[in-house]
């Protein structure tokens, strides 16, 4: 069990793991205890790289170019943060005035954008100077909960319901939504992704249940779906299910996505079939973050206390470095 499971990172967490990033060869972990946490990652072996402690817990993370040498996180306090990946030392950049709830660096553009509770959505130029700028802000109606930048374009949900999707050089522009529409579930968004290609995304929710749409398909509501996931039924017996969270996301290579919840499954999902491929067994408590690595082979699940109810009150927070078989993913038919 513990090996389908994965191999496990014990390294003393003190609080609920937040969010998870690969690169090219590494895995960033931030967490609520403030600390944003490195990790060198191979088929084999896993070895802690770097470990920086914040004023604020670290809600979100990203690498900033191709060989993993830097990371951005994002605070509650709304703090942006560059860290040196081989040395740990950490520059405050910018700043939101809110939690950043979201960062993603662009390679295209040389550029980070970060979302906020402060209902922004900001680009900065970390070349400019020493503390980096602020090149571009941009104004949502309601909180940024969740966001994800991919072949250029960010996709965002918002407190009031909006998903949103911009052209990263329109954002640079201060220019408008290539999307801006009501999300197809009208329950509060945890986790949004988008594929490699950015052409559609999926939206998931405290429900028990995610959405999949086009970016380009506006008008055509046709082309949305949902459907139900991490439900269980009540272990009594008794009639009606338990519904879980779903509060992590992450597409691989070929198309198809990963979900994990607050009942402790990871499951893969072909859209385009509308079919779970894989479900792994149960982790010792909610899966609260994953990431698969750029190549595909390999899944980062964080197993750790997401403050919900039905949960262990005393957990281990960890995070586990799962194989993934080409089988588990690899859709039923072509992915979009």
């Amino acid at each position: 069990m513990a090996r389908a499971l994965g191999r496990a990172i014990d390294d003393a967490w003190t609080d609920g793991v937040t969010a998870l990033a690969f690169g090219a060869s590494s895995v960033l972990a931030t967490s609520w205890d403030g600390t944003a946490r490195t990790y060198d990652v191979d088929e084999s072996a896993t070895s802690r790289a770097t470990r920086v402690t914040l004023p604020s817990p670290v809600m979100c993370g990203t690498f900033v170019g191709a060989d993993d040498g830097a990371h951005v996180v994002g605070t509650l306090d709304g703090g942006v943060t560059l860290i040196d990946g081989k040395t740990g030392d950490a520059r405050r950049v910018g700043a939101h005035d809110g939690a950043v709830t979201s960062a993603a660096y662009d390679d295209a553009a040389r550029v980070l954008v970060t979302c906020g509770w402060d209902r922004k959505i900001k680009c900065w130029d970390l070349t400019k100077d020493a503390n980096g700028r602020c090149v571009s802000e941009t104004e949502t109606v309601g909180k940024c909960y969740a966001g994800d930048l991919r072949h250029g374009r960010l996709v965002a949900a918002t407190s009031d319901g909006q998903i949103l999707a911009y052209d990263v050089k329109d954002l640079l522009r201060g220019g408008r939504p290539m999307v801006n529409r009501r999300s197809s579930v009208r329950f509060q968004t945890r986790a949004i992704a988008c594929d490699a290609s950015a052409s559609w995304f999926v939206n998931a929710t405290v429900e028990g249940r995610v959405a999949v749409e086009r970016v380009d398909d506006e008008e055509n509501e046709k082309s949305r779906f949902a459907f139900k996931c991490h439900r269980l039924k009540n272990e009594d017996g008794s009639a009606g299910e338990v519904i879980y969270p779903v509060h992590a996301l992450s597409f691989h290579p070929l198309g198809t996505f990963a979900t994990g919840g607050g009942d402790g499954y990871v499951n893969y999902w072909d859209a385009d079939a509308r079919k779970r491929l894989f479900s792994t067994p149960r982790y010792p408590t909610s899966v609260s973050a994953l990431a698969f690595s750029p190549c595909g082979t390999m899944l980062a699940v964080a197993s750790s206390f997401a403050h919900e109810e039905r949960e262990n009150a005393t957990p281990i927070d960890r995070v586990y470095i799962r194989e993934v078989n080409a089988e588990e993913v690899t859709p039923r038919k072509p992915a979009r």
